[in-house]
């Protein structure tokens, strides 16, 4: 019955993305994605124009005339095209299911995937060196702190800003994940390093169990802005050019692969929904994975073993 009375009302381009949004939130969808939307939604309804159109004007043409707009805008990449037509996508096919327009496809470009390069061994060396606690700032021992732990789970910015001192478990090993992109939940597990970087910064944070687990100079709980900012700042003080946050989670994509790690536990590791994206780092690595491949090759391994048994024959 509510969608009857919203289809005789004709709906405005307005009045759809609120209930489009307002149905996100009630879904339980992530701050982070709520705002995603909100922020290319701007771009959307400034190249319509005028958000006050019936909803039922914008059609696949109107779709077609967007993606040729950013496309033409010389400092637009394919990749942030197709991130601007997910919004698109997500907003007229949540219309298309309600009813409010027809069905048709909005599909994305074909981009090439750039190849980020992880952190190299070097760099990271030079991040993970600990600093002189006697004399360095609290800022420079949490970031530090962080740069460990973002290499030692994986984790998002996101996720790492919103845990809590509570969902540290020292005793058992594990970190427990409340906020994820796709809205998830998890534990996971905490390497022995992590655990005694943690039992020593925790005396320092000095914070009650529900108390972000890391926080500003002044007390206050990091947003992911600020968090770019302190790391983009303590990176170039250690010498390292490259900055992202995003990156540490592509670097232990890397190094869990190289060292043998399956795709499937990594998949869980790093909380994706499918193993399509497991399945790129494997891909993007492949050559990394050549690396000393004959001393966990079976057949190496077999054959050696066969090689070692015959000298001791001869011998």
């Amino acid at each position: 019955m509510k969608r009857k009375k919203l289809e005789e009302k004709s709906l405005t381009v307005q009045e759809a993305y609120d209930q489009f949004q307002r149905y996100n939130l009630t879904k339980g969808l992530s701050e982070g994605t709520v705002r995603y939307y909100e922020s290319y939604s701007r771009a959307f309804f400034k190249f319509l124009g005028d958000t006050g159109q019936p909803l039922a004007e914008v059609t696949k043409a109107t779709v077609d005339d967007y993606t040729l707009y950013l496309k033409g805008k010389a400092t637009v990449t394919d990749t942030t095209v197709n991130t601007a037509l997910r919004m698109v996508r997500a907003f007229l096919y949540f219309c298309m299911e309600q009813g409010w327009i027809p069905h048709f496809n909005v599909p994305q470009i074909r981009a090439a995937q750039p190849v980020k390069e992880p952190y190299t061994n070097d760099e990271l060396v030079k991040l993970l060196k600990k600093p002189d606690l006697k004399s360095c700032t609290f800022a420079r021992y949490r970031n530090w702190v962080i740069v460990n732990f973002l290499l030692a789970t994986g984790c998002r910015a996101a996720t790492l800003v919103n845990l809590r001192i509570m969902d540290i478990d020292l005793s058992g090993g594990t970190a427990f994940f409340r906020h994820m992109k796709a809205g998830n939940q998890q534990a996971v597990p905490l390497s022995k390093t992590i655990v005694h970087i943690l039992e020593e910064y925790l005396p320092y944070r000095n914070g009650q169990p529900s108390e972000p687990l890391f926080i500003s100079e002044y007390g206050n709980a990091l947003r992911v802005d600020v968090l770019e900012s302190a790391i983009r700042e303590y990176n170039h003080s250690c010498g390292v050019e490259k900055t992202s946050l995003h990156l540490f989670r592509h670097t232990y994509a890397k190094l869990f692969i190289m060292a043998g790690g399956d795709p499937f536990r990594l998949q869980k590791l790093l909380g994706h929904t499918d193993l399509s994206m497991t399945k790129r780092y494997v891909a993007l690595y492949a050559d990394d994975l050549k690396e000393n491949y004959d001393s966990f090759n079976p057949l190496e391994q077999v054959t050696a073993g066969q090689k070692r048994g015959v000298k001791r024959k001869l011998a």
